[in-house]
């Protein structure tokens, strides 16, 4: 059918339909029109106006300003009072005379506003007190510290009243001066004797000012009360050429966007047999349905109103972009490594800016926000004018969104790895060596040292995210420099926070294991593993400088807690915890085991007397006579 057989609405939607479809593979004299149907009929839609009332509520703590009724402490009559004109706004006529009256001289413009919900009337606001129950009106609680008595038990000896000391003394042995060490008991001097001191929280009066109300004793709750008109849009079925078409159409763009397909007038109101009141819209419908051939493909496709909006969009863009579909759909199968991919995706990106809806569709994915990311596929309908199904949509809006990510990223995650990695490696060693000294017949001691750790994992991984934002900062702009501005998605630079802090506490439970498995002598212990790292790092270190020190001492570490103890004799052994408990390097009783409290008290002192690390214990109780 030739352009001069359509009608003016024919010819407009054959031309909106040529500019929208050519340049995607296909040109203007292959979108050809087929056959015209039109008809002209009176379509009705209704606004029903549902009366309920709302209410607004604050609450203040002691006195707050109101501009209504207040009823001090009864709280009764202040419910009651509420409770009628809660009733009013929803039974009484006479408060929605200049409601109705303003929908009557509105006529039509009225469905501008009949998407929302509008005030009927303000019955304004009203207040009470209400007093506090956590202090019952007073202000004051008791003190959480002291529990009210105004005392608390003393930290220094934690409430014994006394505490012990090691005194060393020297006696002859009829050979030679020997030193020993005695316990004795002294009277605590924070507290006296007595076990308790003054509580700091409270000073002493075991009262303390009531958090919930601040001191005030009691709240002020405020309550508004308006009546509100809540609107509910219907159009009924009709009969017509595409008339179950142009319904959805209706429905769907509501009564703010109806008059764009008919030009609706107010035509008359009445309340129904739920006292609600409906006003009545009626409005000529044009609608033409158009047959049209694209690339030997047959459509039909109908448009309401004089700017021809289509009520019926068949997916032609599935066939049009049935090529790069397939593209896209090979994005998901295949095994690529990262470099091929982002290969991929850069051809995909340059291919897709040939292909005009595609470009648009692109421009628009990359501008969406943070949650409509999460379904980009009503930002490609809204592109393609609807004439795409919602299948195609999704597939070209994930892809999209993957070869954006790659071309013109909104985050650096190797940034953020960078960055991650020293709290997980971190993580990693000091929780598999803590873990070194893990008893079979104990794992329940372990839950404790385990939360602490998978806890200070994700709080370091917290810390130093200000850096990781930072890095990726830069990275991810530097990467969308290299698109067209119209091209660059948004930062979002704190996105891969989450995944990083899992990541060091999953690592964190990974070296709690190792370090389980070490203690059960399955696998060399973590101190093994990182003493020839250690080694070969002081090696290649330049000495005097504060890396070279820092590793000297990491090695020494090493050598300590290495666990060559068990070859020297246990006398020796307990001969040396003895002496540094009598100088004050070590707490407890001297049992002969070489654990990392000894080892730590020898290193100190090693330190104190400017030894060699690597001295034997022999060597050290010889050095520790002599002195």
């Amino acid at each position: 059918m030739s352009n001069a057989q359509l009608s003016q609405q024919g010819r407009n939607l054959l031309q909106n339909l040529r500019h929208l479809f050519a340049g995607n593979h296909v040109n203007d004299r292959d979108i050809a029109s087929t056959g015209e149907s039109t008809e002209r009929y009176l379509v009705t839609a209704y606004v029903a106006w549902r009366f309920e009332h709302d209410i607004t509520t604050s609450t203040s703590k002691g006195n707050a300003a109101v501009s209504g009724g207040h009823f001090d402490y009864r709280a009764t009559d202040y419910q009651n009072h509420l409770q009628r004109l809660c009733q009013q706004a929803v039974r009484s006529r006479d408060i929605r005379g200049s409601f109705m009256q303003r929908v009557d001289a509105a006529r039509s413009k009225a469905l501008d506003w009949s998407s929302t919900t509008q005030i009927v009337h303000d019955f304004g606001s009203y207040s009470v007190f209400r007093r506090c129950g956590s202090c019952r009106g007073s202000g004051r609680v008791s003190c959480g510290g002291c529990s009210g008595s105004g005392k608390r038990g003393c930290g220094g000896c934690g409430g014994l009243g006394w505490r012990n000391h090691t005194a060393t003394h020297t006696r002859w042995n009829g050979r030679n001066n020997e030193t020993y060490s005695q316990t004795v008991r002294q009277t605590c001097s924070s507290c006296g004797g007595r076990g308790r001191v003054v509580c700091t929280s409270c000073g002493g009066s075991g009262k303390q000012t009531c958090g919930a109300c601040s001191g005030h004793g009691f709240f002020t709750d405020v309550s508004r009360v308006q009546a509100v008109a809540r609107p509910w849009w219907s159009v009924p079925k009709h009969s017509g050429l595409a008339a179950e078409a142009l319904v959805r159409a209706l429905m769907a763009r509501g009564p703010s966007g109806a008059s764009a397909l008919v030009p609706f007038d107010l035509a008359g109101t009445e309340y129904n047999e739920n006292d609600n009141w409906v006003a009545r819209y009626e409005g000529s419908a044009e609608v033409v349905e158009l047959g049209i051939d694209v690339l030997k493909s047959p459509y039909r496709v109908a448009a309401v109103g004089a700017n021809v909006v289509p009520v019926t969009t068949p997916p032609v863009f599935d066939q049009l972009l049935r090529a790069e579909l397939e593209r896209i759909a090979s994005l998901t199968t295949g095994k690529r490594g990262p470099s091929n991919v982002r290969r991929e995706a850069k051809k995909l990106f340059l291919a897709f800016r040939s292909v005009p809806v595609l470009d648009r569709a692109l421009q628009a994915v990359a501008k969406l926000g943070k949650d409509s990311r999460a379904n980009p596929a009503p930002a490609i309908v809204r592109v393609a004018q609807g004439f795409v199904s919602s299948e195609a949509a999704k597939s070209i809006g994930d892809a999209f969104l993957h070869i954006l990510d790659k071309v013109s990223p909104a985050n650096s995650r190797v940034a953020w790895a960078a960055v991650a990695l020293f709290p997980v490696v971190g993580g990693f060693v000091a929780t598999a060596d803590s873990f070194t000294s893990f008893s079979p017949s104990d794992p329940a001691g372990a839950l404790l040292p385990l939360a602490y750790a998978l806890i200070s994992s994700a709080f370091a991984m917290v810390a130093i995210s200000p850096l990781g934002w930072l890095f990726s900062a830069v990275a991810s702009s530097l990467m969308r420099l290299k698109v067209p501005v119209e091209y660059r998605q948004r930062g979002r630079n704190w996105a891969p926070l989450k995944g990083a802090c899992i990541f060091s506490v999953t690592a964190s439970l990974v070296g709690a294991m190792y370090g389980v498995s070490g203690a059960m002598h399955w696998v060399p212990t973590i101190r093994d593993t990182v003493a020839p790292v250690v080694t070969y790092a002081i090696a290649h270190t330049e000495p005097g400088t504060n890396a070279y020190r820092y590793l000297v001492r990491l090695g020494s570490y090493q050598t300590v807690s290495a666990p060559v103890s068990a070859t020297t004799d246990a006398d020796t052994r307990q001969d040396i915890q003895r002496y540094l408990i009598a100088h004050g390097y070590l707490h407890g009783q001297a049992d002969g085991n070489m654990g990392r409290l000894t080892s730590a008290a020898i290193a100190r002192y090693e330190r104190h007397e400017h030894l060699n690390m690597s001295t034997s214990q022999t060597e050290l109780l010889a050095h520790m006579v002599q002195r």
